[in-house]
């Protein structure tokens, strides 16, 4: 054990970008694709993190519980299972996301439970990585089977497929439905150090448009993320990033319409860097849940 800590802390204290654990360069940390800096896991080895909540309303103290959060791993760094439970209106409530990829590292297949199955999408690239393809299957499992799927049959529910263009700093994604037609265009903009600064997607027939603005600070670290509909002053949907001397996230705020919603706060071990805790607090009720991580489980050599 004592040499999977020597290599964590030296990632740690390198200063380097594979010495983050998590990956927010697009600011998707904590949503539903895959988050975690792929390098770093793959270096020190990690199977499995684990973590369980603590709850607390307010006015009540904290409440710790059986409900845990848990990332898996393969042995290419690549996470392949996150799922957490919770406590539903009737029993407790299970979410499971599974993910496969190519060897190139590019994620082919997004499955998430739903009723007695699976929605899965899958996706097909060309020769430049970029997805040609994107296909929706319902999986039947009636044996409810969250945690290792027996898909007994799959329905395909939707398909659609995209074209691409490219000019300088700015590239255009044609998105077609499942009778060809076009129904979006997506221009995305870089600026002059290839950052990406907007993303706008303009629906073809009733020409609504959403676009995704992105500011960095002085590091080069996602710290704003905006989504706004056709000219609207107030975003549908912000968020704003803070990270500490090494680049590691720190917190996450959401903000909708306008208004602060939910607070994430990451706290890593001071010893590996590893995630030690996450906070996360529901700003109009102030409910707070920790989730709380454990030593993770490590690949034998």
């Amino acid at each position: 054990m004592a040499k999977y800590v020597i290599v964590l802390i030296g990632l740690m204290l390198c200063g380097m970008a594979q010495s983050q654990l998590l990956d927010n360069s697009k600011g998707l940390a904590f949503g539903e694709y895959p988050f975690f800096n792929t390098p770093f896991i793959k270096a020190s080895k990690i199977k499995e993190i684990k973590g369980s909540y603590t709850f607390k309303k307010q006015g009540d103290v904290m409440r710790q519980t059986d409900y845990v959060y848990v990332f898996s791993f393969d042995e290419s760094g690549q996470l392949i299972r996150h799922y957490e439970t919770a406590k539903g209106d009737i029993v407790n409530d299970t979410v499971v996301r599974f993910y496969t990829y190519d060897g190139l590292g590019n994620l082919l297949s997004k499955r998430l439970n739903e009723k007695r199955g699976f929605m899965t999408t899958y996706f097909t690239y060309n020769d430049k990585n970029q997805i040609v393809k994107e296909e929706v299957w319902r999986d039947i499992d009636t044996l409810h089977s969250l945690l290792t799927p027996d898909i007994e049959r799959s329905i395909l529910w939707n398909s659609e497929t995209m074209s691409y263009e490219e000019y300088g700093t700015q590239h255009k994604k044609r998105i077609y439905n499942s009778y060809g037609n076009q129904y979006v265009e997506t221009s995305t903009y870089y600026d002059s150090l290839g950052y990406l600064s907007s993303t706008t997607d303009l629906y073809t027939i009733t020409r609504d448009q959403y676009s995704t603005y992105y500011t960095y600070g002085n590091k080069g670290w996602v710290e704003n993320v905006k989504f706004v509909h056709n000219i609207d002053s107030i975003p549908l949907t912000e968020f704003q990033f803070t990270y500490d001397q090494y680049g590691n996230l720190s917190s996450k705020k959401e903000y909708r319409e306008g208004v602060f919603t939910t607070e994430y706060q990451i706290i890593y071990s001071g010893d590996t860097g590893m995630l030690s805790s996450v906070l996360i607090r529901e700003i109009a009720s102030n409910f707070i849940s920790i989730i709380r991580f454990s030593e993770p489980t490590f690949w034998e050599e």
